[in-house]
């Protein structure tokens, strides 16, 4: 089947479905200009995970932490959401049909793109927390305190560590979170899986259930991944352009 067959298949699935769950990873941002962490020239080929990255670590050596987080919050924020973020807030605001995003990325372009039900299975960067008395900070208080020079940021009411709500190697995905997502994809008649490997568990482990409950599934990614097999259609390429044509197609069907 060809491309363009493809995205007709895609857009004639999307068409007939009323329950669409998408499921993102890594190769949802590259686009917009976040390496993949684990690609050449990312984040863990710059600072080994181990010793930046590591709950532990973090609670010994947080300016280890954020000396990465720096560079890694720069980039972020630099970020804009692509015409693939973008294709979905039309799948959700004009056709309805998107009920929900559950995604593996904490950089928070989802919600910045105008998605409204967006489920951070790794945390988000745009909030932080004291890990004493648990107030909570938005990414701009954070980043003052950065800016002012200081080497890691401290709680203004107790001095405790604060720490950005996202998962660190050594800590579990927020319970509530994947219980979500596990509760929207049992609820999907589509699964579109887009720019993931499938290779991250355990929010890898959430898009195979999606076969046990018989919802029909989607797969938009540069490289085949172990789904593609079992996939109603898989197509290999970018979503800032496959999903625009997607929608392209969409839109000729109900004209």
């Amino acid at each position: 089947m060809s491309i363009k067959e493809k995205i007709k298949t895609a857009a004639s699935i999307i068409h007939s479905s009323n329950y669409i769950v998408v499921f993102s990873g890594a190769g949802m941002s590259t686009e917009s200009g976040i390496p993949d962490f684990r690609s050449p020239g990312g984040l863990w080929s710059k600072y080994d995970p181990g010793e930046y990255a590591e709950y532990s670590a973090f609670l010994s050596h947080p300016e280890k932490f954020w000396t990465m987080h720096k560079e890694l919050s720069q980039t972020v924020l630099e970020a804009s959401p692509n015409l693939g973020h973008k294709s979905l807030v039309t799948l959700e605001k004009e056709y309805r049909k998107l009920k929900a995003i559950i995604t593996q990325n904490i950089d928070f372009l989802h919600s910045r793109a105008g998605n409204s039900n967006v489920l951070e299975l790794h945390g988000s960067g745009q909030t932080a927390c004291c890990l004493s008395c648990g107030t909570e900070f938005y990414y701009t208080d954070i980043q003052k305190q950065l800016d002012e020079g200081k080497e890691v940021p401290k709680c203004p009411k107790c001095e405790g560590l604060i720490k950005p709500n996202v998962v660190l190697f050594g800590e579990s995905l927020p319970s509530n979170v994947f219980q979500q997502a596990i509760a929207e994809i049992s609820s999907a008649d589509l699964l579109i899986i887009i720019g993931s490997s499938l290779t991250v568990y355990p929010a890898a482990s959430l898009p195979s259930m999606a076969l046990d409950t018989g919802a029909r599934i989607i797969i938009i990614n540069d490289e085949a991944t172990m789904m593609d097999h079992q996939a109603d259609v898989a197509i290999h390429g970018k979503a800032g352009v496959i999903l625009p044509l997607i929608l392209e197609e969409l839109r000729n069907i109900d004209s």
